[in-house]
């Protein structure tokens, strides 16, 4: 589900461009990106926010944390962006790209629940940054360093 929406809606918005990324640091962009944002924002949104045995609660208690995790996930990118880092304001602040991350939230939230393992949320951050920013035209800060 969220690659469907990830694709159209990103294309849709032009979010999204095909071409493979050239540059010096491409062979070691996938481990970056393991790390940052996918190893560090999946431990906090997901291993913090959402109680690791939350199913137990039931599953109204598990959607409503899944709910609050996306929320603040997707609140964190534009105060990112306005805080630390304002070259990704035009990106961050994208209600287009904010529908995206909406979706990556409630997928990794999901896949944290279901499998009880970090692991999880941060395989699928990970591919999906990665894919982005290697194939797709994605916007890496350290590109821009």
């Amino acid at each position: 589900m969220f690659a469907i929406i990830a694709v159209s809606v990103g294309f849709g918005a032009g979010l999204f461009r095909f071409g493979w990324l050239d540059s010096p640091i491409t062979p070691v962009l996938p481990i970056l990106l393991f790390v940052f944002p996918s190893l560090l924002e999946e431990a906090f949104f997901r291993g913090v926010l959402i109680p690791r045995n939350i199913l137990a609660s039931g599953h109204a208690k598990a959607a409503w944390s899944v709910a609050v995790s996306t929320l603040v996930f997707v609140v964190w990118h534009p105060l990112n962006a306005l805080a630390f880092n304002p070259t990704a304001i035009p990106l961050f602040l994208n209600p287009w790209f904010l529908v995206i991350v909406g979706a990556m939230g409630v997928t990794c939230g999901y896949a944290y629940v279901l499998s009880r393992s970090i692991w999880v949320p941060v395989i699928i951050h990970w591919a999906a940054v990665t894919v982005w920013v290697l194939f797709l035209g994605g916007r890496n800060l350290v590109l821009e360093l």
